[in-house]
């Protein structure tokens, strides 16, 4: 009994050492059949909570990847576009009617993600406008080094902007609506930020860093974005076909924009609380594109000279633990080419927020502790 006594300190001594020094998960035990099925979600906790290395310079970014971010947003989302005869020089412009909807941001280092209320604050004037029905998901993922954005915008209900430029249309009200219209778009961009040290692009559009001095950096990525649209019997309705060529009087068509982006984007610290944050970047590519007529013709082509246009602008007054402000975002894909006809159209979000940022480590410990996920 004294030998046991006596070794059994020693023992809970080398557990705990070994604990200690768990920096990998080649370290986690795994042994039993236990140890094997809780080894998969403690090599998960472990990759979540392990202290990183700093890559960043302290002098100008401040991190807050360990609080728990709460943010209310009333936010818009949008997806617009134009039919453009090249022939003519005419163009039909179909716009969604806007809602400006209240959310729920959450972000911390586990995840992040809003949730819609489905409480809207308000809409367009659906009397003029019609009603625009979609779904719209949108992921921004901003790294140290990229940052990349995914998007699906399913949008069904749209009205001629432009309605009131063209002599054939004769109506007390101000824009033609169209139910009829469907349009979806799908894609994403990727960007490297050459001065990841001193510039964060989460200080401005994922509230999990702040940005403690002024900083900007140079962007380089790619892009992909695909497209389709339709309307019945047709997009050009009867109300403006004289005003286009018979080879634009498409039914239904789809194409895709790849390229390479190039940009800059900067963030300007006053007050010590108060920042700006403007970024411009190019994208130059091609599309390949592919439509249906009303006569049933097809057309099918690939072109160089297709672009992008992105644009960023947020305003905000960031004190630690709580901040305030606005953000837009803007996507805009054109082409520059000689051909029929084709599609130019844009996508974005606006978004005006306050939030609060928890600081919940303790928590957190308690909830692994007592998952058995730590401390094993």
């Amino acid at each position: 009994m004294i030998g046991t006594s006596l070794n059994s300190p020693a023992q809970n001594t080398t557990t705990e050492k070994k604990n200690i020094n768990i920096k990998s998960i080649r370290d986690i035990p795994h042994e039993t059949a236990w140890e094997k099925w809780m080894w998969i979600h403690r090599s998960i906790a472990l990759g979540i909570t392990r202290e990183r290395d700093i890559n960043y310079d302290t002098a100008y970014i401040k991190s807050y990847y360990k609080r728990l971010v709460i943010t209310i947003p009333i936010s818009t989302r949008f997806l617009k576009f134009s039919l453009i005869d090249f022939k003519s020089g005419n163009k039909l412009t179909f716009s969604p009617n806007l809602d400006y909807v209240f959310g729920i941001s959450v972000s911390s280092r586990w995840a992040s993600f809003i949730i819609n209320t489905g409480v809207t604050a308000f809409n367009g004037d659906a009397a003029t406008k019609g009603e625009t029905k979609y779904q719209d998901y949108q992921l921004n993922l901003y790294g140290r080094k990229t940052t990349t954005d995914m998007f699906v915008q399913r949008y069904s209900g749209f009205y001629i902007a432009n309605s009131k430029s063209y002599a054939g249309y004769v109506s007390e009200q101000p824009y033609e609506v169209r139910s009829d219209v469907s349009a979806l778009q799908m894609g994403v961009s990727s960007y490297y930020i050459f001065n990841n040290r001193r510039f964060s692009y989460g200080n401005s559009f994922a509230f999990v860093e702040k940005q403690k001095k002024s900083a900007g950096s140079f962007l380089l990525g790619v892009y992909y974005s695909y497209f389709e649209s339709s309307g019945k019997p047709s997009l050009v309705s009867h109300t403006f076909s004289g005003s286009f060529d018979t080879l634009s009087l498409i039914r239904s068509g789809h194409m895709q924009n790849f390229g390479v982006n190039m940009g800059y984007i900067y963030t300007l610290v006053f007050l010590k609380r108060c920042y700006v944050t403007t970024s411009l970047v190019q994208g130059i590519g091609a599309k390949q594109m592919a439509y249906q007529r009303n006569d049933r013709s097809t057309f099918k082509q690939v072109n160089a000279g297709a672009g992008k246009l992105n644009a960023r602008l947020a305003f905000g007054y960031d004190t630690g633990r709580y901040f305030i402000g606005t953000m837009a975002m803007w996507d805009y894909y054109f082409f520059r080419g000689k051909t029929n006809s084709t599609f130019d159209y844009s996508s974005g979000k606006f978004m005006g927020y306050i939030g609060y940022r928890f600081s919940v480590l303790k928590a957190e410990r308690k909830l692994l502790q007592r998952l058995k996920l730590v401390d094993y």
